[in-house]
């Protein structure tokens, strides 16, 4: 059952509203979710969560991470990552080898599949994205891009 507005304390709504945590948790968990809705709509079997594995691997063609490389891009932590990817591994997307320097390191690789999909979704998620911020000038998504930055930064530190 979805709580109304109106049975909510207003003064600690109000308060809650106000503060960029709040904010930012609520739009990263609603993007998150309809990304996943109009992906399926597409026809993609892939979650949010699984594509940015994907994206990270591909975007370091040539060089396949580690799943450990990988969650600290994602800023996931490595078990979460692991599952992930072999999920994506039984679905035919990446491949799971062995590194030949250290045999504790899982290096992950794209399969021709995967690599077919993950330059099809850039497209889909390009697409999502400018339906996302069709009523956002320019500018406005320059600011935002910049600010969400310099808030990722300094969690970081």
């Amino acid at each position: 059952m979805d709580i109304e507005i109106k049975e909510l304390n207003k003064a600690n709504y109000e308060r809650l509203s106000k503060l960029m945590i709040f904010n930012i948790i609520t739009v990263s968990h609603l993007v998150g979710r309809n990304t996943n809705k109009e992906l399926a709509k597409m026809g993609y079997t892939l979650q949010v969560e699984q594509l940015q594995i994907l994206f990270v691997v591909y975007l370091r063609e040539g060089n396949s991470p580690s799943q450990q490389e990988i969650a600290n891009f994602t800023q996931k932590d490595k078990g979460g990552i692991q599952r992930s990817v072999q999920t994506l591994a039984r679905d035919g997307y990446v491949r799971i080898v062995g590194d030949s320097n250290d045999r504790r390191k899982n290096l992950i690789e794209l399969t021709p599949a995967g690599k077919m999909v993950a330059t099809k979704m850039m497209e889909s998620i390009e697409d999502i994205d400018r339906r996302m911020t069709a009523s956002i000038s320019k500018e406005e998504i320059d600011s935002l891009i910049s600010i969400v930055r310099k808030i990722s930064n300094v969690m970081k530190e």
